[in-house]
């Protein structure tokens, strides 16, 4: 009797496990969790253009190639080279995965289509982004909105983004901004140049096989996680350029990393100065927290400073050609303090940011570190499989990878969730 239970309940596991869903079937069961912005199966098309499946957001993937500033459709791609042919791999768990290979097949949402849109996640916004992919080569951007500016310090234009493959790392790596730019720009660590906030799960898999990939950010606990078929696995490990700035005496989380935002945007960012370090001025990081939506700024300190033992002046413009915009000059003097900006006329892309800090010692005020400047430009379009700014853009620089489908959501999906849709059969 026992055993005839026993296999009753296996013939209903069996029965309800993913590999016993078909394509459409899993296509919907995504489709129906709540707080879907946009799953993208790269089957459904419009005019030869992949679109949205599901979501509240049907944006297009246009095919690109680095060098080239046009986007293609499927029916007009012009590049027939090995390395650039679309090819297509029917063992995924949708069964139409679109393989992309370095800067010579890449696909990217234009900033102009993405505008607007819940796909622009920025300031303080919860979401998971998932993919359900296959390495077949070198890892590196899956999915997300990542310029990185040429590795220029003050350079760039992230926001989030799945990747796999750095940090000497075989899991699942979640990126998230909150300058657009370099992390760490007041370091002079090796590495400096990059951005360093990451979450990492402790979880590798293999290249050649199917997973699934994601990463979430809480906007209550501050946390980002990355998750591997479904599952986030905790890991320690310390940056190495974090160590530099913040001094850590213990090793520090990787994931949940914590991260208190905002993510960067067009007009949401982070500017952090240079020129100071902890051991010789107590202070980690100064940061000017600029959101151009609201007009406001704020100027913040880590650790929070007592201004009785140091005391320092922001400065912040917007210029035109070198002619002010603001109505009035922005000093802040303390810190976690907030300032409205007031503006002559809108901002525009022609606009640049100038910031600088000063400290007082001495009976006078003293520059500290160099003048940040910061263009208000448009920001990155979402890509699939290539980073953008990569050095000089190289296009060999890239993964090789196939992406069977994408999704993103405007919350985080718990894990029960996320394993539920993530079709993983283990081998």
């Amino acid at each position: 009797m026992k055993f005839l239970l026993l296999l009753s309940l296996l013939i209903c596991l069996q029965c309800n496990s993913p590999a016993d869903l078909t394509p459409l079937e899993k296509k919907n069961k995504i489709a129906a969790v709540p707080g879907l912005i946009s799953f993208w199966d790269f089957e459904r098309t419009q005019a030869g253009v992949w679109t949205s499946y599901a979501g509240k957001d049907h944006l297009p993937i246009f095919l690109r190639q680095i060098g080239d500033d046009h986007n293609y459709s499927l029916e007009n791609w012009p590049y027939n080279h090995a390395m650039s042919q679309i090819k297509y791999d029917e063992t995924g768990p949708f069964k139409k995965a679109i393989r992309f290979h370095q800067g010579h097949i890449y696909g990217s949402i234009p900033r102009d289509e993405l505008a607007g849109t819940s796909l622009d996640i920025h300031g303080q916004q919860p979401f998971t982004i998932l993919a359900w992919i296959k390495f077949y080569g070198t890892r590196h951007l899956i999915a997300g909105i990542w310029d990185e500016g040429g590795w220029h310090k003050y350079a760039g234009r992230r926001q989030y983004a799945l990747f796999a493959g750095l940090f000497q790392q075989k899991g699942v790596i979640g990126h998230i901004s909150a300058t657009g730019a370099a992390s760490y720009p007041q370091s002079e660590a090796k590495g400096s140049q990059y951005a360093r906030i990451r979450a990492i799960d402790a979880k590798p898999f293999d290249d050649n096989a199917w997973v699934s990939v994601a990463m979430s950010y809480d906007t209550s606990s501050h946390e980002v996680k990355a998750y591997l078929n479904g599952r986030s696995t905790s890991y320690f490990l310390t940056d190495p350029v974090a160590q530099d700035v913040f001094k850590y005496d213990t090793a520090q989380l990787a994931n949940p990393l914590p991260f208190t935002g905002p993510i960067a945007g067009e007009e949401v960012f982070t500017i952090k100065f240079n020129g100071y370090t902890l051991d010789q001025d107590s202070v980690a990081e100064h940061r000017l927290l600029v959101d151009l939506e609201k007009l406001a700024a704020s100027y913040q300190t880590s650790p929070r400073l007592n201004l009785q033992q140091k005391r320092y002046q922001v400065s912040f413009d917007i210029k035109n050609k070198g002619e002010t915009i603001l109505k009035t000059p922005m000093v802040l003097t303390d810190p976690h303090s907030s300032v409205n900006i007031k503006l002559t006329r809108s901002i525009t892309y022609q606009d640049t940011i100038y910031a600088s800090i000063k400290q007082y010692q001495d009976g006078r005020w003293s520059t500290m570190g160099t003048q940040i400047t910061k263009a208000i430009q448009k920001g990155a379009p979402f890509t699939f499989g290539r980073a953008l700014g990569l050095a000089s853009e190289e296009i060999e620089h890239g993964s090789e990878i196939f992406i069977d489908g994408a999704a993103v959501f405007d919350r985080v999906l718990t894990e029960e969730e996320l394993a539920d849709i993530s079709f993983h059969v283990e081998n």
